[in-house]
């Protein structure tokens, strides 16, 4: 009888294992791919307005969210602020908040990225 106890355990602590390292899996991805999207999308929104004089902030915002969108995950809700901006030299800073509201996987990742003008002279 003892045997039968001791196989069930060792199989449900296994199955355990193997679900929450999946699990710790699929959030590592999500994060780095939520991080990559960011970056892309801030190098692409510096390119577009290095060279530009008359802009505003909410345009370099609306671009940044464009191509965030076109770049991320689709199954997740994001919350995107512009946290730090400055003209000269073009500063960005952004912050995303991606959240799955799903019941079996509660992700809830925050990402924080910032990118700043090289100047040449």
């Amino acid at each position: 009888m003892k045997s039968w106890y001791w196989t069930f355990m060792i199989i449900f602590m296994t199955f355990t294992l193997v679900l929450g390292m999946s699990w710790y899996v699929e959030y590592d991805h999500t994060q780095n791919t939520i991080e990559m999207a960011a970056k892309r999308a801030l190098m692409s929104t510096m390119a577009a307005y290095v060279d530009e004089w008359d802009f505003e902030i909410y345009d370099v915002l609306q671009h940044f969210e464009a191509d965030f969108k076109d770049l991320a995950l689709r199954d997740l809700e994001y919350q995107i602020a512009l946290t730090g901006f400055i003209k000269e030299p073009l500063f960005m800073q952004v912050e995303i908040l991606a959240v799955n509201k799903s019941k079996l996987r509660g992700l809830m990742i925050h990402v924080q990225e910032a990118m700043i003008e090289e100047l040449k002279e």
